[in-house]
């Protein structure tokens, strides 16, 4: 791409419309598509609710308005290196973040400004009003490139790095080549993995930890609820209606499936418009478990004593305010995201109210960041797949389409065995 190249981006309540430049990042010294790094960090996890997010390098945004700030979080304690993200004030989603060093550090990276890629809609086209779309397109070059996955050792089992193909993997993700340094990675003790009466627990908290709350194993009151399928399992698109509707009201959340005890939950991918535009990145991840089943600690609740008897069962009309934020993404759809942080949370809608989707990225699994103790992943299909590319154009469209795909194909070949640890 040419030095500086003029992109449009939104969220999903179109707060954040607007213009902003992209840059080659600053040891790209060689004329090509942008490097994309892959996170996988603690700290990108849990603030963002996703398993991994990007940036993509930008010149300092023009306008900053309709945007919340988490301050100038520091990426470890004694890190020369502090970040601040911000994200849209209505609808949650990521928009950018910024790089600083501290006044005592000897580093040159003071204000690198980047931008989500997944509200990246394309290159702004003003004054290519005579020319088709085709045309344009035909001349674009290719404007990102999925360079590296970065921190991944912080995920313990590589989180979705093993599915999505990328040039190479940093495992440690030094600073002198990621940008900021290794964040804080806090270690679940054994103690904290059961609640008072001894039974299994999974902790989940976003990045401030203004939200926490914590999972418990399936019980009877795990298949109360009634859903049709997920797009996951039976893509919406293609398949009737009848099916998609469960009529044999089918417990397909509870895994194994078919097991008259389960003890896990099912989970999955997403690439749909809205997740991407609620979160900010391409790729979401859910799992689906059961209103019943989660349990809020409030803020004021003690730290020490995750599974406390004041935690609370999630009710969204009775829970105390300022814990989270809603958005209404489409008629009877609402996500929640932290209005301190800005990590993605829940879905839920009116017609199975009592079933929820949970952002992956906030669990604090001791074995690793899919928490495959607790979760059985689909490796089947991305949800929503074909919808990868919606509201966008040109390069941009077809590298999001090159990333989904990698992904679905990643997950496909873990399921035929071919992937690594299967």
């Amino acid at each position: 791409m040419s030095q500086k190249t003029d992109v449009l981006i939104s969220c999903h309540c179109g707060a954040a419309k607007r213009t902003v430049v992209l840059r080659p990042p600053e040891p790209q010294a060689t004329p090509g598509p942008i490097d994309i790094d892959l996170c996988h960090c603690h700290a990108c996890r849990h603030s963002s609710g996703l398993l991994c997010v990007s940036y993509a390098p930008i010149q300092t945004p023009r306008s900053l308005s309709g945007l919340r700030i988490y301050p100038s979080e520091s990426a470890q304690s004694s890190s020369r290196t502090t970040l601040t993200r911000y994200f849209c004030d209505t609808c949650g989603c990521h928009v950018f973040q910024r790089k600083q060093t501290s006044p005592n550090s000897n580093e040159e990276v003071d204000g690198l400004w980047s931008v989500a890629t997944g509200i990246i809609i394309g290159r702004d086209r003003t004054g290519n009003d005579d020319e088709s779309v085709e045309a344009v397109d035909a001349r674009e070059e290719p404007l990102l490139r999925n360079a590296r996955h970065v921190y991944t050792a912080d995920t313990k089992d590589g989180g979705l790095s093993p599915f999505i193909n990328v040039d190479s993997v940093d495992e440690l993700g030094g600073p002198e080549r990621h940008g900021h340094e290794e964040p804080p990675s806090p270690h679940v003790s054994s103690s904290q993995t059961r609640d008072e009466e001894g039974k299994d627990i999974l902790q989940a908290h976003c990045y401030c930890k203004n939200v926490r709350f914590y999972i418990t194993r399936p019980d009877a009151s795990s298949r109360l609820p009634h859903s049709g399928f997920p797009d996951l399992m039976i893509p919406f698109k293609t398949s009737p209606r009848e099916i998609i509707t469960n009529p044999q009201n089918e417990k397909w959340w509870l895994c194994p499936h078919g097991d008259p005890n389960p003890t896990k939950y099912l989970a999955g991918t997403c690439a749909c418009q809205s997740c991407r535009l609620t979160s900010g990145f391409e790729i979401q991840t859910w799992a689906f478990v059961p209103r019943t089943n989660i349990f809020f600690l409030p803020p004021n609740s003690s730290s020490s004593s995750p599974a406390s008897s004041d935690a609370i069962p999630l009710d969204f009309t009775t829970l105390p305010p300022g814990i989270l934020q809603s958005h209404q993404s489409s008629p009877g759809v609402l996500r929640e995201f932290c209005p301190r942080c800005g990590a993605t949370v829940f879905w839920h809608d009116r017609w199975r109210p009592d079933l929820i989707d949970v952002s992956i990225g906030l669990l604090d699994a001791p074995e690793g960041a899919r928490a495959q103790r607790w979760l059985e992943w689909w490796y089947g299909r991305v949800s929503f797949e074909e919808d990868a590319d919606n509201g966008r154009f040109g390069e941009v469209a077809s590298w999001a389409r090159n990333l989904v795909g990698s992904l679905a194909q990643g997950l496909k070949r873990w399921e035929d065995g071919k992937g690594e640890g299967s």
